[in-house]
């Protein structure tokens, strides 16, 4: 009876041992199946990422401390033109620069549990020879315990946006160095406008000032400065003529004129004005140059130029007056004129004039006209030849018509002209010899 009991009692044993490993047994069943449906999702998730890794356009990739590849996305393999199978499992790296490759290795060096993070940019060359430049993200990547296991690193092609810098640093330079000259010209403008004697301002398009130099300042006479005011409450009196000079200066480009200004100290002012058109930035108005200039001086001096010239002029011409027809007084009451060269209008006027004063105020009683130096006898020196004769017989004195050469008197037949109330002789010895007898004739009948 002992045995059997003993033998159930272990039967007993062995089947609670059984059903035990059984619900055992049916635990790691479902721990199996819970675990075969993470490292599914794992691997699922993996797929996923590294597919979320290959879609970047960086360039991603993983390496142990000693720098053997454990992952790059497509990227990274397209970029440097390398397959994933010659990557992974081996060492690789960007051909550096001979300058940048003891940085780049002192940085990589660093990294560590004091430092996970390492940034830096600088050039490359590619496999191709271009030289680009790149930016590299390097990071540590922990276990649990805390120890390096890998390294990532995520690099991007930066070398647009540092051309792009580089145009801008130069475009920032170019801008510098123009603002530099462009101060330079505005400290010569202001030096240069402070100091020269012409009024100089610049006006907008309605005509306000917005600078003027101390000659303007002076020019307007207000005491002040005529900033923010407008050219046509300075000068009123111009008022319509400025307006319309703003309009040419805008079209043309430039405007200039003299005009009269009323001056409260100096009265009336003759000053050349200039505009100027000054262009401004793009799609702003521009500003108007203006430059006065006080020509009054000058504009006197000119007057006064003019009347000694006028007084010279008649000074000459009377001086010429008097050589072209000279009055000869030869004895008493004998008066001769010797006619020499071309005898016009205005000539012929002074002869008459001559001749008739110097009858009454020499009391002459015989006047000899010699025309052997006339070049030319026609109808016209032959009419004030008896004008002159008729106007001397009516004051009473006697005309000799001396030098008729034969050419002359061939001429003065042809065209008619009555001599006959004169005398004529052939020369001027002639002449005087006939005025001294007729004189003692006169003399001597008295």
């Amino acid at each position: 009876m002992s045995n059997v009991a003993g033998l159930k009692a272990e039967v007993e044993a062995l089947t609670r041992r059984v059903e035990e490993l059984g619900r055992r047994n049916e635990e790691l069943g479902r721990r199996n199946e819970e675990l075969t449906r993470e490292l599914t999702g794992c691997r699922e998730r993996e797929v996923r990422y590294r597919g979320i890794l290959d879609a970047q356009h960086e360039f991603i990739c993983r390496f142990t401390p000693d720098g053997r590849l454990s992952y790059v996305n497509d990227a990274y393999c397209q970029y440097f033109g390398r397959t994933r199978e010659s990557l992974l499992g081996n060492t690789f790296s960007p051909v550096l620069l001979e300058e940048d490759r003891a940085y780049v290795g002192e940085r990589m060096e660093s990294l560590g549990k004091d430092n996970p993070f390492v940034l830096t940019e600088l050039p490359i060359i590619r496999p191709d020879g271009q030289r680009v430049w790149q930016r590299w993200a390097n990071y540590v990547i922990f276990d649990e315990a805390g120890e390096v296991v890998e390294l990532q690193g995520v690099g991007a092609n930066i070398t647009e946006g540092r051309e792009a810098e580089a145009a801008m640093r130069r475009q920032n330079e170019q801008l510098e160095r123009a603002a530099v000259e462009r101060a330079a010209q505005l400290r010569n403008f202001y030096t240069l406008t402070e100091s020269v004697p012409d009024a100089v301002a610049l006006i907008d398009d309605q005509g306000s000032i917005h600078y003027a130099n101390p000659a303007c300042v002076r020019l307007a006479e207000a005491g002040a400065s005529p900033v923010g005011k407008r050219v046509a409450e300075m000068f009123p009196e111009v008022q319509a003529v400025f307006e319309e000079a703003v309009r040419e200066a805008k079209s043309a480009g430039v405007w200039q004129s003299e005009l009269l200004l009323l001056s409260e100290e100096r009265g009336q002012l003759a000053v050349c004005m200039t505009l100027v058109k000054i262009e401004g930035p793009a799609g702003l108005d521009g500003s108007l140059g203006m430059v006065l200039r006080d020509v009054s001086a000058e504009r006197k001096a000119e007057a006064e130029r003019a009347a000694l010239q006028a007084k010279v002029i008649a000074s000459q011409d009377a001086m010429i007056r008097e050589l072209s027809t000279p009055l000869l007084p030869l004895a008493e009451q004998v008066l001769a004129l010797p006619l020499i060269g071309v005898i016009d209008n205005r000539r012929a006027a002074v002869v008459l004039d001559t001749l008739l004063n110097g009858v009454v105020e020499h009391q002459a009683s015989t006047v000899l006209i010699d025309v052997t130096g006339v070049g030319i006898m026609d109808s016209h020196v032959a009419d004030v030849l008896m004008r002159t004769a008729k106007a001397v017989r009516l004051l009473g004195a006697e005309v000799v018509l001396t030098g008729i050469q034969p050419h002359v008197a061939q001429t003065l037949v042809t065209l008619g002209v009555d001599v006959g109330a004169m005398v004529t002789l052939r020369s001027l010895k002639d002449g005087i010899a006939f005025a001294m007898r007729r004189k003692r004739e006169l003399s001597t009948g008295a």
